[in-house]
C-alpha cells in the first residue's frame, strides 16, 4: 500500500503498478507518513479492473475499476464509505443499466 497526501477528501483506489507515477504526478501526489487522505492500493493481480475499458479518467485514458467493483471496495471502507458507494451505484450504474434497458 502507498499512502499519498493530495489535497482532497480521503480516497481509497486501485492501480496497476504501471500507473502509479502517472496517477501521483497527475493528482499533484506526495508520499506521507500520516494524515494521508489518498491510499492507493496496488493489487496482486489484474481481476479489480476486468472489462476496464468501461471506465476512465482523465485526458490520457487511464482505466479505472468497474462501478460494481468500485461500489464493492466503497461500501466497506467505513465511514461514509456507504453512502459513497450508493452515489456510485446511483449516478454511474444504474444510468448504465436503464441505457441498455435492463431496468
Amino acid at each position: 500500500m502507498f499512502t499519498i497526501y493530495a489535497g482532497q477528501p480521503k480516497t481509497w483506489i486501485h492501480v496497476g503498478g504501471e500507473y502509479l507515477s502517472a496517477l501521483a504526478e497527475g493528482i499533484e501526489a506526495r508520499p506521507v507518513d500520516s494524515g494521508e487522505n489518498v491510499v492507493v492500493l496496488i493489487p496482486d493481480d489484474d481481476g479489480v479492473f476486468y472489462m476496464a475499458n468501461a471506465g476512465y479518467v482523465g485526458e490520457h485514458r487511464m482505466p479505472c475499476t468497474q462501478p460494481v467493483q468500485t461500489y464493492v471496495d466503497v461500501f466497506h471502507c467505513g465511514g461514509r464509505g456507504q453512502e459513497a458507494a450508493e452515489a456510485a451505484l446511483e449516478q454511474r450504474r444504474k444510468p448504465e443499466r436503464k441505457q441498455r434497458g435492463l431496468l
